[in-house]
């Protein structure tokens, strides 16, 4: 495999660049990368066997591998990790380079079995974003090889460090990528605003953050009065637009750090932080108005926190207070007239 890196050089030489060319293209993954990497290492440098290895608990995981001795170790190959030269090398108990392992007593106890042939090594750690060991870019000859070696290893790390970078880069993308998934699933799918699940988790960060350091925190409760009657009358899709007009009210009026969520089919509610209970009774005066604006006729309901205060009971207690509110509209109202705001 390693001369077909060379003739795609060769072939591109004496010719102008063309970007439609796939060679100059990105490696759509690290494993692919990885195999560039190890035949190119074996066209320039030699060796009998380059590899590319993932350290995964107990074993070494080839991801790539190029030279003579390739067929000893294909991609996807497992090899006990206590039994390989590169665990030594890790430690520090053995050099990054050994053009005789004989002569290094940390390699020489290892040339038994499957590596009763290995005369030469050559490895370097690949390093994850973290600083953790992800695995080895690593060599292995069947012959003592010339002290010069050594003067290889400076491209071997530069190399190395590379397939580290596009690593760190990958797992980057995975995690923002897992983060978005986690994001997307804290989320209301028709408001935009965190759901029952992403209200928890919300409920969670402030009774720790209240628990270590304190300070005010208030709690509201809003439901849609009559989206029931809505629903049977126009049809969910009258009903889902005022579920929409108000989450978008109550995002408005959310301030920087607040939590507003959908939390049921026609419940809402909001974790104001830094919010006492003067605050907090101003903030559901002027949600009235603007829901009342807005053409929503809706039950409000607050609470502050407590000192030593779940904010879970706090939410509570606002929830009670919401309910109570709903049970004077329905004294005072029925189902609203043409004339009135739903």
């Amino acid at each position: 495999m390693g001369t077909s890196v060379g003739r795609s050089a060769a072939a591109r030489r004496g010719r102008a660049a063309e970007l439609s060319d796939p060679d100059w293209k990105p490696w759509p993954g690290f494993a692919l990368a990885a195999q560039a990497a190890a035949e190119h290492l074996n066209a320039h440098v030699g060796m009998d066997l380059w590899l590319v290895t993932h350290v995964q608990g107990e074993e070494q995981l080839v991801i790539a591998s190029a030279g003579p001795w390739q067929h000893l170790a294909q991609p996807g190959s497992l090899f006990a990790w206590s039994a390989s030269f590169c665990l030594p090398m890790t430690q520090g108990r053995g050099p990054l380079v050994a053009a005789c392992v004989e002569d290094v007593p940390a390699y020489e106890t290892l040339t038994v079995g499957p590596l009763a042939g290995v005369r030469a090594y050559l490895g370097i750690p690949l390093v994850a974003t973290d600083g953790t060991l992800f695995g080895t870019l690593c060599a292995f000859a069947g012959t003592d090889q010339p002290r010069s070696l050594d003067r290889s290893l400076a491209s071997v790390e530069l190399v190395g460090r590379m397939l580290s970078t596009i690593l760190a880069r990958e797992q980057d993308a995975h995690d923002r990528s897992q983060e978005a998934a986690r994001a997307y699933a804290d989320r209301d799918a028709l408001t935009g605003l965190r759901n029952r699940r992403g209200w928890q988790a919300s409920l969670a960060q402030e009774n720790d953050r209240c628990s270590r350091y304190g300070g005010a925190l208030s709690v509201m409760a809003v439901d849609l009065d009559h989206l029931k009657r809505v629903n049977e009358r126009d049809g969910h899709g009258s009903g889902d637009e005022l579920i929409i007009r108000c989450g978008t009210v109550l995002n408005g009026t959310s301030r920087p750090g607040d939590a507003v969520a959908r939390v049921g089919g026609d419940e809402f509610a909001i974790l104001a932080v830094q919010c006492d209970a003067r605050a907090a009774q101003a903030l559901t005066l002027r949600l009235r108005v603007l829901l009342r604006s807005a053409g929503l006729q809706a039950s409000l309901g607050a609470a502050t926190r407590r000192p030593g205060e779940d904010v879970a009971a706090t939410w509570g207690r606002a929830d009670e207070a919401m309910y109570r509110d709903k049970r004077r509209h329905r004294q005072l109202s029925s189902l609203p007239t043409p004339h009135q705001p739903i």
